[in-house]
């Protein structure tokens, strides 16, 4: 027969389990709480944090926007103002100084030619400038038809060669107005000008 005694008062007893259920409990009931009012101060802190940074940039916002406005309305001006002036700059650059073109012409005229019409066009053939030049007159005695055939080849003289594409007598023919007395040539000249570029 098994007797059992128990000499410990049920309210005496304890576990042997190193971890006590109570305990547990107790320490869950503290820790728990705890983690979870830290990670909601730390969320909240952010959003504050967060809060404050959107009230400054908007703050920055407010005074940078007029010079942020000033200066995208200045970068739109100064960029049509670019291209402005580079339009300019093609037209000086494919511009022609006819004074220099009329002086060095007055410097080839033979004493026994006499210039009636002097006609100057121009045109555009992107992107350049094209100008051509056409000379009339009168030439007179015998030396007419050579001192005309020289200022058809304007293009060899010197003066003109750089500038000058092509040049040509494009009519000779003799006055035949009763009025004239002598040998008297009517002649017109043409001349083509290189491309003036605008680049």
């Amino acid at each position: 027969m098994n007797l059992r005694v128990d000499l410990i008062l049920e309210t005496e007893q304890r576990s042997a389990s190193v971890v006590n259920a109570k305990g547990l409990i107790r320490i869950v009931a503290i820790v728990v709480p705890l983690i979870i009012v830290v990670i909601i101060s730390m969320v909240v802190m952010g959003i504050i944090s967060q809060n404050n940074e959107l009230k400054n940039r908007e703050a920055e916002m407010k005074i940078a926007g007029p010079k942020r406005d000033a200066a995208i309305a200045f970068r739109a001006e100064l960029g049509l103002n670019k291209q402005a002036l580079e339009e300019i700059e093609g037209w000086r650059k494919s511009r022609l100084s006819w004074s220099e073109q009329m002086q060095n012409l007055r410097g080839i005229i033979p004493a026994k030619v006499q210039l009636t019409s002097l006609r100057v066009m121009h045109g555009i053939e992107a992107p350049s400038r094209i100008y051509s030049m056409s000379l009339r007159g009168k030439a007179f005695d015998e030396q007419a038809k050579t001192n005309v055939e020289m200022l058809g080849d304007l293009k060899k003289n010197p003066a003109f060669t750089s500038f000058l594409k092509d040049s040509k007598v494009a009519s000779y023919k003799r006055n035949n107005d009763p009025d004239v007395k002598g040998v008297e040539m009517l002649f017109e000249v043409e001349a083509s000008y290189l491309p003036r570029s605008f680049k």
